[in-house]
């Protein structure tokens, strides 16, 4: 029984490495993002824009081609940076589990609650992608709502419905973790 832990404490803490390097990578995008919002910033030597070089370009009051689609800037922004935090959360979890004396049962919900974090975060990177796309004005509002009811509607059947199916295939009434380790 004690190799049976062994080895699912080992599988464990190899999940907890692959999803570390994955929150890293939505701290890496989302933390770009931040940076790269969408329509651009103010360019120095603009005229029009005199004192608002380096500002959000969608964010400027006077600029009237996207005052129906500014708040979608903010949408972003919220949803940027609550992407960030919520993987940086999640990294900042798995590093726990490196701790010595760590046994099977703690090292699971580690792997759980940091999971949790980054589907969290995931979610809000494909918001925080889509309300990018509307906050940059289309030139047709066919392309606006292609963009609503075609890319995030994809994004949730696709990811939810099959992780949902796979949670309940495997999680069966006979299904202990672990137990086709070494089997």
């Amino acid at each position: 029984m004690a190799g049976n832990d062994r080895r699912a404490e080992e599988e464990i803490r190899k999940a907890i490495e692959n999803h570390k390097v994955v929150a890293a990578l939505i701290v890496i995008v989302t933390f770009a993002a931040g940076f790269t919002v969408p329509g651009g910033y103010v360019q120095s030597g603009s005229s029009s824009n005199e004192g608002n070089e380096g500002m959000a370009v969608l964010s400027l009051p006077d600029n009237s081609t996207a005052i129906k689609h500014r708040h979608f800037i903010k949408y972003f922004v919220v949803a940027d940076g609550t992407a960030m935090v919520l993987s940086m959360c999640a990294v900042g979890i798995y590093f726990l589990a490196a701790l010595p004396e760590r046994n099977k049962n703690s090292l699971l919900a580690t792997l759980i609650y940091g999971y949790c974090l980054t589907m969290f975060a995931l979610v809000a990177m494909v918001i925080a992608f889509v309300t990018g796309l509307l906050a940059v004005p289309p030139r047709s509002s066919m392309a606006g709502n292609a963009i609503k009811f075609i890319v995030l509607p994809a994004f949730l059947l696709l990811f939810f419905l099959p992780g949902w199916f796979i949670m309940t295939v495997r999680s069966g009434p006979d299904h202990e973790f672990g137990a086709g380790v070494g089997a």
